[in-house]
């Protein structure tokens, strides 16, 4: 047990979710779905989850190297938040989109998806 963990501290944290997903996995416990925050939310690792029968529900990075597949073009989360027209007024969703997650040459697979954009609360110009 000491080299496992020794091993898993020095692996990407990413690679250490997947393999204590695993573990509880194989020890019975069940989840329909899984939750996390930006730190974790890359394709490859939504893929990976949603492999093992999982849902994901996970906060996404605005970063310009994250993209993903909408309308049949590779976009980032701003490049789709800026082409589509978005709920005015005081509604909580400002946009709400299907996307394919994953690229099958990298991540072996691709799934559908939904990319939800809310209002910060704090800062009513960001989302």
């Amino acid at each position: 047990i000491a080299a496992k963990r020794r091993i898993m501290a020095q692996s990407k944290g990413t690679d250490v979710v997947i393999q204590l997903l695993d573990q509880a996995l194989k020890a019975g416990l069940t989840a329909e779905y899984v939750m996390f925050d930006t730190w974790f939310s890359n394709p490859h690792q939504i893929v990976q989850i949603s492999q093992r029968s999982l849902n994901v529900i996970a906060m996404v990075k605005k970063s310009s190297k994250i993209t993903y597949e909408f309308e049949e073009k590779r976009m980032n989360v701003k490049q789709i938040f800026n082409a589509c027209k978005k709920r005015r007024g005081r509604s909580r969703y400002l946009l709400f989109v299907p996307v394919k997650v994953g690229d099958p040459a990298k991540d072996g697979a691709q799934i559908d998806a939904r990319i939800v954009c809310v209002r910060n609360r704090s800062n009513r110009k960001d989302w």
